[in-house]
């Protein structure tokens, strides 16, 4: 096996092992183990728990990243959009549980609170420059982008927490509520 191979394995299940048992109740054996290495093999490639944790976010960032690249928004209704962001509640939970994971990490890590700072930017800027080729006489894309964003990881941990929860019938006002934005 490759160099490059060993180590995506090791992002792979770090990503599974932490949003699983969380960052600080994993460790590197548990990491090893599901990647099918050993131990000194993760301590190779990442000087510690902390480095791996951000290795695995850039990952998971580049990954999700690359879903949207070359997506044209005007070809996108706002409710196709909507509902595609809706389906990774309900399709890859283990996504948001990380999401989850970090944010609660940067409460208390000022090196990861920098992190989690560029993932809300990112957040935010991935919505508010649709919003903007959407309709740049809007003003506030931004502020908008950061709404969505909290309504997206809100109602995503909502579902996660209580399978009863109604998604379809929050996304669907959210869309309405959406749609009385656009037409401002």
């Amino acid at each position: 096996m490759k160099k490059d191979d060993k180590k995506q394995r090791i992002i792979d299940a770090s990503y599974k092992v932490f949003a699983q048992k969380g960052y600080t109740n994993a460790s590197i054996k548990d990491i090893a183990k599901e990647a099918d290495v050993t131990p000194g093999l993760v301590h190779y490639y990442f000087e510690s728990k902390l480095d791996l944790l951000l290795s695995v976010q850039r990952h998971v960032q580049d990954q999700y990243h690359q879903l949207y690249k070359n997506k044209d928004v005007k070809l996108l209704t706002p409710s196709e959009t909507l509902q595609e962001i809706k389906s990774r509640a309900e399709k890859d939970p283990e996504w948001y549980r990380w999401r989850y994971e970090i944010y609660s990490l940067g409460l208390k890590n000022e090196e990861i609170q920098t992190e989690v700072a560029k993932i809300l930017q990112d957040g935010r800027d991935s919505l508010s420059t649709p919003l903007k080729k959407l309709d740049p006489s809007h003003q506030d894309p931004e502020i908008m982008g950061s709404i969505l964003l909290a309504c997206f990881d809100g109602l995503a941990l909502q579902k996660i927490m209580d399978p009863t929860f109604e998604l379809d019938k929050a996304y669907q006002l959210l869309e309405d509520l959406f749609e009385v934005y656009l037409k401002k």
